[in-house]
């Protein structure tokens, strides 16, 4: 497997629950699909083609970040008009979104491929759009772009601030000195886990999940009971989904 990891900052970052709406929470990490959309803006694809693009070239993503604060922010919008108001004008409502703030990310993007690996990191380079992490406003700015290198693939357990796969809040503990060495002003966040969509149909303008998959989004130091595949990425350990 070679990789190659990113790194990079956001002052604000809002990664939206699909199923979410007037209340629009935010996830802690970018999941996979909005990864996989930043590939596709540095590419200059479109999201259907990006997703084939990512399926035939099993592209891997990995992710670590942190953020310094959160914020919610209330918005103001029109509704589509409607019959159900006599005078036809439009409803107005306001939906809540929350935001992280002073986002730190490092993306880990991986392949067999080192040639299609090659082509992705050149348009992080170069990319074709610009890269944000959730609205249209909050841009993403990269500051370092590692080489390609060959991973080393160890079994791990200690895990922070990153996303594994499936559900792992029944097969972690925290690390043994964790509350000795841990700050009483150091606010603890518990393992997260969400049903996410991975994949999609197409049919034109429209798309619907196809697919979904438990991912589990650590915050606070956690030790699995049972280690595993992680991948050495120039010294950065993070599991490639």
């Amino acid at each position: 497997m070679f990789a190659f990891t990113i790194k990079a900052f956001a002052t604000t970052a809002s990664f939206r629950i699909p199923e979410n709406h007037t209340f629009q929470q935010t996830l802690p990490l970018p999941p996979m699909t909005t990864l996989t959309g930043l590939m596709g803006a540095a590419l200059g694809l479109s999201f259907e083609e990006v997703m084939k693009f990512r399926e035939e070239n099993k592209i891997l993503f990995g992710v670590i970040g942190s953020h310094k604060g959160e914020m919610r922010d209330l918005w103001k919008y029109n509704k589509i008009k409607t019959t159900y108001k006599e005078d036809g004008s439009d409803r107005k409502d306001v939906l809540i979104r929350e935001y992280l703030t002073e986002f730190s990310l490092t993306v880990a993007v991986g392949s067999e491929d080192k040639t299609t690996l090659t082509k992705v990191r050149d348009s992080f380079c170069n990319p074709v759009y610009a890269l944000t992490m959730g609205n249209s406003d909050d841009l993403l700015k990269i500051y370092k772009i590692g080489n390609i290198v060959e991973t080393i693939d160890e079994s791990y357990s200690d895990f922070e601030d990153t996303m594994l796969p499936e559900d792992q809040t029944q097969d972690y503990k925290p690390p043994d000195d964790f509350l000795e060495n841990t700050p009483v002003t150091y606010t603890v966040r518990a393992p997260q886990v969400f049903l996410l969509p991975t994949d999609f149909r197409f049919n034109g303008e429209e798309r619907r999940v196809s697919e979904r998959k438990q991912f589990t989004f650590v915050g606070s130091p956690i030790r699995l009971k049972n280690p595993i595949t992680t991948h050495n990425i120039d010294g950065i350990k993070v599991v490639l989904l």
